[in-house]
């Protein structure tokens, strides 16, 4: 039976039975409502700080990729190369093989001359050279373009192995090298270039590589010398003949060398 209303519109107003009846099933939907805009009000101040953190991230990946890529560019590009003129690399090897089995002859033909005045002196000089040494090893060639089409500056590291020694002597020489007539490389003597060409070469020489790769040989070789008695002194033996090199009358080769005791 429906109770009457108790007031003017019609409808009846809840008592107390009823607002206990129904508010427990009103307490959890307002709870979930509550929590909700709890929620949305925590998210949204929030919410700026991860992007402003976001932005800030990924300002500092583009900042370190832009000084990354900056160091890369200010970084000098290496003016001498390895093994991109095979001919050269062939004659630079040749040479170092001729030295060792006393080829006077092979190294006048590397050299172009036609006269062969002092090839018996240099002979002598490389076969009593031969007595205290058994090749050389580790030949590294560093190659750039020279003045001309045709002409290639080369600077050459290597190790000499010693006879009684198992250390080994670092050295390095350079040389300016020209293709002749006849399309082949030839090696050159510095008496026989030009001042355009020894400028060229005087200001190669100031490259960081190469004056990093001189002195490490340097360090090594006084190093070697200081560390192996039987070393230092066979290699003080050929210091004081002169080597092979400069035993000729023509200048073939340009290398850094240690007098013993300095």
């Amino acid at each position: 039976m429906r109770r009457p209303s108790d007031n003017k519109y019609g409808y009846r107003s809840w008592s107390e039975e009823d607002v206990k009846k129904f508010g427990k099933f009103l307490i959890l939907p307002l709870l979930v409502i509550i929590l909700v805009f709890v929620i949305l009000i925590v998210d949204r101040r929030n919410h700026p700080k991860e992007e402003a953190g976001t932005e800030e991230s990924m300002q500092t990946e583009a900042e370190s990729d832009a000084q990354e890529q900056t160091s890369e560019e200010e970084m000098p590009a290496s003016e001498f190369s390895t093994g991109q003129v095979p001919e050269v690399q062939a004659l630079l090897e040749g040479y170092f093989t001729a030295k060792q089995n006393a080829d006077a002859e092979w190294i006048y033909q590397a050299f172009g001359w036609t006269d062969l005045t002092g090839i018996d002196d240099l002979r002598r000089q490389l076969q009593y050279d031969a007595r205290y040494t058994e090749g050389y090893r580790n030949i590294t060639c560093y190659v750039k373009e020279g003045i001309t089409e045709g002409t290639y500056l080369a600077y050459v590291s290597y190790d000499l192995k010693f006879k009684d020694s198992l250390t080994l002597a670092p050295g390095i020489l350079w040389n300016y090298i020209k293709m002749g007539e006849d399309g082949n490389y030839y090696l050159t003597e510095s008496s026989s270039l030009n001042e355009t060409e020894l400028a060229y070469i005087r200001e190669a020489e100031k490259a960081d590589e190469i004056v990093l790769l001189k002195t490490q040989i340097y360090a090594k070789l006084r190093q070697a010398l200081e560390s192996d008695e039987i070393l230092a002194e066979s290699y003080s033996i050929l210091e004081r003949q002169g080597g092979a090199s400069n035993t000729k009358p023509k200048e073939t080769d340009h290398e850094v060398t240690i007098q013993i005791g300095q």
